[in-house]
């Protein structure tokens, strides 16, 4: 067992953060959601249709550009709502739960039958593929290069298991674990068979037990050392030829209980968190969970009239973000209010619209900034109530050192960004794009002199590449 120190990189120091005890949540969620955005490239056949009733586990579509790839429902209900957008693009297909579902008691009759399933038993990683594929588990793995889910029938050359957080305002990994060791233990040794190389990847002076066929490896310091990505650029940087997949804490656990139980587990531990988040915790609820049931009451959510280029206009003064405030996205209303797949908290963050006159004049004693050139930066440990502002508008990059700051990979930040900015895909990839994801480049995004999303480069150059092959 080795240990790597992640000495750069950045704690955001963002207040709201989440007392580590899990809370049973006060509201039943009635609407779950499967959301297209967070497999890459897939291309649904539709196997149901608005009103169709489903059970858990039960097949809803399947994937087009990866024959065989099923997704299923997240719970036994209602299919009350396809949302599609432009050029009939998938974006949600949104459940109904029933009441047996939304009290977390379903019975028999809710729960699709897997045929794969053999209880008791021993699986090969034929047999183990067939059972993670019907029951829609498949789509919790995802491969690196291009963060796809794999072809079936691939093998990668070494398989992450991500048992570490270091998100802004995240879970304790160990609290989350806590009671569910057999299954995590029984999902991670089965994983393990898929690959030839298995490392399971933990932080310092984790609780994780040991699972036979892992190698384990301790990552800690500053975030981004709770990030796949990271692990992997230590352990097995990846290639076109060097393919890795990776798997999280939660989805590993989920697949010891579909072994044991032979049912898809739909709940999952969520932080809900913030700044203005009333009472940060963490709580029990479902999979795919609507954002907005889930943070009913948890902020005083209102609307506010606001200037904007000369005109005036009304919205929301919060916003729900899914996943962490530096590598989540918007996640409210109807179509897009929803937890993601691989989502595993909801960060409450209110608008910033507020304009401030000669702002950059000020001593700033209450503005952020990772290099010292606020008033701030004298009080070390102090955390800020962070909004949505940016301070400023998307304009050119501006290579001042800010990237290389806070980046731990062994790449040029500097020269990889504009090589994305501008679209050439060679210099991209010699310089290591295909290593990343989106989350590896939030910091970047986060820091940026310009308010450029860096992620969004990165995920064109990324589709492109595996597009010409």
């Amino acid at each position: 067992m080795a240990e790597y120190h992640i000495k750069k990189g950045l704690d955001v120091p963002i207040t709201g953060e989440p007392t580590q005890e899990i809370h049973a949540h006060t509201k039943h969620v009635d609407l779950v959601a499967i959301v297209a955005a967070d497999f890459v490239g897939m291309k649904p056949k539709m196997l149901c249709e608005e009103g169709s009733l489903v059970k858990r586990g039960q097949p809803l579509f399947e994937d087009r550009k990866n024959p065989g790839v099923l997704h299923t429902a997240l719970g036994a209900g209602t299919v009350i709502k396809i949302n599609r957008g432009a050029k009939r693009a998938l974006q949600t297909v949104v459940i109904e739960l029933n009441e047996n579902e939304r009290t977390g008691a379903p019975n028999a009759e809710d729960l699709y039958p897997f045929e794969s399933y053999k209880e008791g038993s021993e699986y090969s990683p034929e047999e183990l593929e067939a059972l993670l594929v019907e029951s829609g588990m498949w789509t919790s793995i995802r491969t690196r290069p291009y963060s796809r889910n794999p072809e079936l029938g691939s093998r990668p050359n070494a398989l992450f298991l991500t048992c570490t957080d270091s998100e802004p305002l995240c879970g304790d990994s160990d609290v989350i674990l806590a009671g569910q060791e057999e299954d995590f233990v029984a999902g991670a040794k089965a994983l393990a068979s898929l690959s030839p190389k298995t490392f399971l990847c933990v932080g310092k002076g984790s609780k994780v037990p040991d699972v036979p066929g892992t190698e384990k490896q301790v990552f800690y310091g500053k975030h981004p050392h709770g990030l796949a990505g990271t692990h992997m650029a230590h352990l097995y940087p990846v290639s076109r030829k060097r393919i890795a997949w990776h798997i999280h804490l939660q989805e590993i656990i989920a697949i010891g209980y579909l072994l044991r139980t032979g049912t898809l587990k739909a709940e999952r531990i969520v932080s809900i968190a913030g700044p203005t988040a009333k009472n940060p915790r963490l709580v029990r609820t479902h999979i795919g969970a609507s954002t907005e049931i889930l943070c009913s009451g948890e902020f005083d959510d209102g609307e506010e009239t606001y200037i904007s280029h000369g005109h005036e206009k009304t919205g929301r003064t919060h916003r729900l973000i899914a996943g962490s405030a530096v590598s989540g996205r918007t996640a409210q209303g109807e179509i897009h209010g929803f937890l993601g797949r691989f989502h595993r908290q909801v960060t409450i963050l209110k608008e910033g619209r507020e304009r401030e006159f000669i702002g950059w004049m000020l001593p700033g004693g209450n503005k952020f900034s990772t290099i010292p050139i606020f008033l701030s930066a004298l009080f070390g440990s102090k955390k800020f109530n962070f909004t949505t502002t940016t301070h400023g508008e998307e304009r050119e990059m501006v290579p001042i050192g800010m990237y290389e700051r806070i980046m731990p990979l062994d790449i040029m930040p500097t020269f990889l960004l504009r090589a994305m900015e501008i679209g050439d895909l060679e210099r991209a990839e010699q310089l290591g794009a295909l290593e990343l994801d989106e989350e590896d480049l939030a910091l970047c995004s986060f820091v940026c002199p310009g308010k450029q999303e860096h992620g969004i480069h990165l995920r064109t150059t990324l589709n492109a590449i595996h597009k010409e092959g």
